[in-house]
């Protein structure tokens, strides 16, 4: 073989054994769901859907999946709709706040112009219509739009003083469906951003004196549109009614969507504590079926493909993909793509192997939302659910869904290191104890332990917001709203329970954490704030006679208000708290209950020359400490990194400068192993490639790993060592023993430009990793290691 294929070979096999090639460092994946689509549309081969926040293709042959997310260059998080505009292959995606999306030849064009107008009323977009010369026509709040597709450019704008619906192009006119009936201009030769020029049709046109209309479209070369909640054709100049809804209920005409053979009406019923929907199938006769209570449950949208199949848009609490394969018979078909059954995230857990997600949120004034979807745990690329529709523990005495005793809103999860289980926190039923390995739990009640009822959650519940455990395998509880006062419950290893708390003088518990002394930290945030009580067990944990409490306000301490939302301890032992209005730094130690010591501080940030308190404007959601002993902060503006004392910001994430879902950051959970950063946001769930592992004080893993490895020419990115001792001293060396990099590690893991010292990138060969826990770089010393890297150029 050539000289230079059999050196590449050689490089290849040397670097055989040490990891396989992993992700990119700042890489983004979203984790959201695909198991839904509020909105759909079609292409030539494709059926395309919106969940509302991401997109996904679907092949019309084998019903394949394509995702389209942030990550992949959408310019916003809410998609209020799509269509797609056959003549130019273009995706016209319309945000929420209006801002419009083309893609194309697989190419953004964003246009901000409707979010930009000077104008403080609706913007919003509620429909599309595609007319000649490739120009979109859009029904918005304020009136009407016309976009040329071509150069992308608004050609007119006509401010209408009342909110339009939907609109057509037909004869020669513009339409104009609005509350106040349908409105129309010619469409040449007329200044039409001039709504003066617009005239309302009536009873000339054969039309009731007083009518509304939601939606319009045209089907077979004439005019449909809803007169209330009846469907009118325009003849002419004659309008007669077409399809009366003949029902007593009060429906409301949703859309006119027309396919090659169907005009499809979809209808929302309003009536009080009425969801339902019908879709009428329309042909030019009239009705040709009315599909009610099957495949229908909660559209908001449906089209018809070009073989006659039915494809419905459902809200996010339908997660199935629902379609109809033939428009008169068929049977209503169901496809399931795998992703967490919804975007719902409230507390994220990794264990060093999942991630695990409590998807009940708790709001504004501490209350869970009331669902069944239980825990959600993400391995190995894979989804999986534990709830009452698949697991008996979280359904009630009597083992049959639906009863008052199903557990409903977990809203923590929680992992036993010590005795390696986990704990399913409910802020209505209690705890389950999980057994990973047998997928089989134990619900723990006011029945079989020490946790109490709290009448004030509602009738029969217990409420659980979080758990710790300590060193010696006990489990602590926060239960919240305890009816004799005991917010906190501890279980030992072999399964005692007792209550405890019932001497500090409070009752709610938000949410629990336990520090290096073994003292266990509770928040009580309420709408007023109530601060924080540490509880200690002194060493009888089942015990509360000897207990000792103390309570820690904005007016014994540096808080900066009682209103704590979230606690965590770093490798340092340090405690950190987040409030709504920054955080606060208690570095006691076993000191915590020396009250003249222990009063915490409030970090300073240098920024600009000037010194500040550390976010002290920022609700501060949670703190996650990575392998680094650096600080991921989530707050209600998006998402920091800090180093690890917290006067340096690092990182910052946000809407506007990343593909982060959203600016509400719940909660943060770092894989140990690889760095992964999870970030739980009202949208969803996002990670972030950012690496830093966590370390073992002075020795190393079995092997360092190294990723990519080798690195191929076309990459030009930073290459990650991980595997390492904390604070490991690190010497890149090429294999003639010139030095080409050195540095120290953070947490478990070092990165390395892939340049040498004079910001070169480095040339073709192997690159020897030597890392030590001490500084001395001896081969027989136990606390060092030794890898390899392959350069390919």
């Amino acid at each position: 073989m050539p000289f230079r294929n059999y050196f590449l070979f050689l490089l290849l096999f040397a670097c055989s054994g040490l990891g396989a090639q992993a992700d990119s460092l700042g890489e983004w994946r979203t984790l959201q769901s695909y198991r839904f689509g509020t909105y759909v549309t079609e292409s030539e081969n494709s059926i395309i859907y919106t969940t509302g926040k991401a997109l996904f293709y679907l092949d019309k042959e084998d019903l394949s999946i394509t995702r389209l997310a942030r990550e992949d260059g959408l310019a916003e998080a809410r998609v209020r709709l799509i269509r797609y505009h056959e003549p130019t292959e273009t995706l016209i995606i319309v945000y929420e706040n209006s801002v419009i999306d083309l893609l194309r030849n697989g190419r953004f064009s964003t246009l901000r112009q409707i979010d930009n107008f000077n104008f403080s009323g609706d913007k919003q977009i509620y429909d599309m219509f595609f007319g000649d010369d490739n120009i979109v026509y859009l029904a918005a709040g304020y009136g009407l739009s016309a976009l040329s597709l071509e150069d992308e450019t608004f050609m007119f704008t006509t401010f209408t003083g009342v909110r339009v619906e939907g609109t057509a192009i037909h004869d020669g006119f513009i339409y104009a469906a609005t509350e106040e009936g349908v409105y129309r201009a010619q469409s040449q030769n007329v200044n039409l951003n001039d709504f003066g020029n617009w005239n309302l049709m009536g009873a000339e046109f054969g039309l009731p004196g007083d009518y509304e209309s939601t939606a319009m479209n045209v089907y077979k070369n004439k005019l449909y549109f809803g007169v209330d909640k009846d469907v009118y054709r325009l003849d002419g100049s004659v309008a007669t009614l077409f399809f009366d809804t003949d029902d007593t209920r009060d429906w409301r005409l949703q859309f006119l969507s027309v396919g090659p053979e169907l005009l499809l009406a979809g209808y929302r019923c309003t009536d009080d504590n009425c969801n339902n929907r019908q879709l009428m199938l329309l042909t030019e006769e009239g009705v040709e079926r009315r599909i009610f209570g099957e495949c229908i449950i909660n559209t908001n949208y449906v089209i018809e493909d070009e073989t006659g199949r039915i494809w419905f848009g459902e809200n996010e609490d339908t997660p199935r993909i629902r379609y109809l394969d033939d428009r008169n018979d068929g049977d209503c078909n169901e496809i399931e793509y795998s992703g967490p059954l919804n975007d719902d995230n409230y507390r994220l857990l990794h264990d060093g192997k999942a991630l695990w997600v409590a998807p009940s949120v708790m709001d504004d004034n501490f209350s869970a939302q009331f669902n069944f979807g239980g825990a959600f745990r993400f391995e190995n690329d894979e989804w999986a659910f534990y709830n009452r529709e698949n697991n008996v523990v979280f359904r009630g005495p009597d083992g049959e869904t639906g009863g008052d005793d199903d557990v409903a809103a977990i809203i923590d999860v929680h992992y036993d290191h010590v005795n390696d289980r986990h704990w399913f926190c409910s802020a209505f039923e209690g705890v389950v104890l999980w057994d990973e390995e047998t997928e089989t739990g134990t619900l723990f009640d006011e029945t079989n332990s020490s946790l109490r009822l709290s009448p004030d959650a509602g009738p029969g519940r217990v409420r659980v917001t979080g758990a710790v455990t300590d060193e010696q395998g006990f489990t602590y509880f926060a239960n919240g709203l305890s009816a004799d006062g005991n917010f906190l419950s501890v279980r030992s290893p072999d399964g005692e329970w007792a209550a405890l708390g019932g001497d500090c003088g409070v009752n709610e518990a938000i949410l629990i954490e336990i520090d290096e002394a073994g003292y266990i930290w509770v928040a009580h945030s309420t709408n007023a704030g109530s601060g924080i009580t540490v509880t200690d067990p002194m060493g009888t944990p089942l015990d509360p006679s000897d207990d000792r409490c103390r309570r820690i306000t904005a007016n014994n301490s540096e808080l900066p208000n009682n209103n704590v939302r979230s606690i965590t301890t770093d490798l340092d032992g340090n405690v950190w708290v987040g409030t709504s209005q920054g955080i606060a730094l208690f570095e006691c130690g076993d000191r915590v209950f020396d009250t003249e010591i222990c009063t915490g501080r409030l970090p300073i940030v240098e920024a600009d020359d000037f010194g500040g308190f550390l976010l002290e404007t920022e609700e501060i959601r949670s703190i996650t400490v990575d392998g680094g002993n650096r600080k991921w902060i989530g707050t209600s503006g998006g998402a920091y990194l800090l180093s690890s004392d917290g006067e340096e910001q690092l990182l910052f994430f946000d809407q506007g400068n990343s593909p982060l879902l959203d600016n509400i950051v719940r909660d943060i959970a770092i894989n140990p192993t690889n760095g992964v950063v999870y970030f739980g946001t009202e949208l969803g769930i996002i990670s972030y490639r950012e690496g830093v592992t966590s370390a073992r004080e002075t020795t190393f893993a079995s092997e360092l790993v190294i990723f990519p490895n080798p690195v191929e020419p076309a990459y030009s990115g930073p290459i990650s060592i991980n595997g390492l001792a904390r604070d490991a001293r690190i010497k890149i060396t090429d294999l003639s023993g010139k030095l080409v990099d050195e540095g120290t590690a953070t947490g478990g893991q070092y990165v390395w430009s892939g340049n040498d010292y004079n910001g070169r990138r480095v040339t073709t060969g192997v690159y020897l990793v030597f890392a030590s826990s001490n500084g001395r770089f001896g081969l027989t010393n136990g606390n060092s290691e030794v890898g390899k890297i392959v350069f390919i150029r």
